[in-house]
């Protein structure tokens, strides 16, 4: 979390709203972060993030690099992160930075991704953070968030299954649709 309060004051692009995007969009708010930029193929999840504060980036009916590059006049965002784990999110999620912007990839793949390294890096002075998980020290102060509602946990559209081979499944074939469902809980 200690890189986390660098957002004061700083416009964030958070690439995919699901479970993880609304949090995300929370605590960039907390945070500090001037504006959060939400970006998503499903109006139903924008429509959550601009609840939580954020301004909707459709990517469905545009170009959210060009949308991000319209909204911040041109400047672009100071950090970018990547939740969806598709090569053309993560390339978006570079391209949308600012001079001296940070991408932080997230979402997992298998697939290679591909930049212009002068245009979208070395240009920019940006920087590329590969995210794998959590610190255990940032464990205390989520849950400090959570319990005093700063961080809301209960938001969207929460589906539970039972701990069914089949049941966890169609939750994690349906994930890789990228539909409705923001959080869903698996009941024993």
């Amino acid at each position: 979390m200690n890189k986390a309060r660098l957002l004061s004051g700083e416009t964030v692009a958070i690439f995919g709203v699901g479970g993880l995007g609304i949090s995300a969009v929370q605590l960039a708010r907390h945070l500090g972060a001037a504006e959060v930029f939400a970006v998503d193929i499903n109006p139903r999840k924008l429509e959550l993030a601009e609840r939580f504060g954020a301004i909707a980036v459709n990517a469905s009916t545009d170009n959210p690099v060009e949308q991000i590059q319209e909204l911040t006049r041109g400047r672009g965002v100071d950090v970018a992160l990547e939740l969806v784990g598709l090569p053309l999110t993560m390339r978006q999620a570079v391209q949308s930075l600012a001079i001296l912007g940070r991408a932080a990839l997230v979402g997992l793949t298998r697939e290679t991704l591909e930049i212009a390294p002068y245009s979208e890096i070395l240009n920019k002075e940006a920087e590329i953070i590969g995210v794998s998980d959590h610190l255990a020290s940032e464990i205390p102060v989520l849950l400090d968030l959570a319990r005093t509602g700063k961080l809301d946990l209960s938001h969207g559209i929460i589906r539970t299954v039972a701990l069914e081979a089949d049941a966890v499944n169609d939750v994690l074939d349906r994930l890789e649709e990228f539909g409705d469902d923001v959080r869903v809980v698996i009941t024993p």
